[in-house]
């Protein structure tokens, strides 16, 4: 089993925690759809948003960066103020550098996920240095399965305590007929994920590691990272 170690929008369109709740959600596109109940549930407590007051999209795709914001939001981890040359590729105006900034900070963006990845060595004034990731987040491409799978375990993992991290499920390996094609990086943490039963497999016992998330399947997910936090 593996642990990482705890040292290391408001946009339209997009999905979104927001901390107020709504009377009513209505969303004329999620009707019959497999996760129709949840999002209803979640959206009518405010905790995601639609495309629209009437839309929520709900087989349209995720980004990494709209990902990691529903996460952090979700587990409370707060924000954290944008440090030029130390939040790879995002600038001072992109709307989710606070979130990525804090996630550096805490070790919870895995190298694999930063193209070109790097480490260079910064020197404060006061003498002492500090080790500061380089290379690309790419916040605005679509979340791949496993990388959604890998950020929700982290993620959530990192705010366990003593007490609650003897909850966590043990992974006992995955039985998925794709099995195989999940990353070597990914596949521990993934399998965690799995075991914890915040993500199952698609139809025919796969698991498509590589296809990109859709916004039903992390709204899901976010459901169920909330059920968990309660216990």
């Amino acid at each position: 089993m593996k642990f990482r170690k705890t040292a290391a929008l408001l946009l339209a369109g997009v999905l979104t925690m927001n901390i107020s709740a709504f009377a009513s959600v209505s969303f004329v596109d999620i009707g019959g759809h497999w996760a129709e109940t949840t999002i209803k549930n979640l959206a009518g407590k405010g905790v995601v948003k639609g495309v629209s007051s009437t839309r929520f999209n709900p087989d349209g795709n995720v980004t990494r960066a709209e990902f990691l914001k529903m996460m952090m939001e979700v587990t409370k981890i707060p924000t954290a103020t944008y440090r030029y040359g130390q939040c790879l590729d995002a600038s001072g105006g992109d709307w989710f550098a606070p979130y990525l900034q804090s996630a550096l900070d805490r070790g919870l963006i895995p190298q694999d996920m930063i193209a070109g990845y790097g480490v260079k060595i910064i020197k404060s004034e006061d003498g002492s240095t500090r080790a500061v990731y380089e290379g690309a987040f790419n916040g605005n491409i679509s979340i791949s399965r496993e990388e959604m799978a890998y950020l929700t375990q982290e993620i959530f993992q990192y705010t366990r305590n003593a007490r609650t991290m003897s909850t966590l499920k043990v992974a006992d390996g995955m039985e998925f007929s794709d099995s195989a094609l999940i990353s070597s990086w990914a596949y521990d943490t993934v399998a965690l994920a799995c075991a914890q039963g915040f993500i199952t497999g698609m139809g025919d016992n796969r698991f498509e590691p590589k296809q990109t998330a859709t916004r039903a399947q992390a709204v899901t997910i976010v459901s169920r990272v909330l059920e968990a936090a309660e216990q």
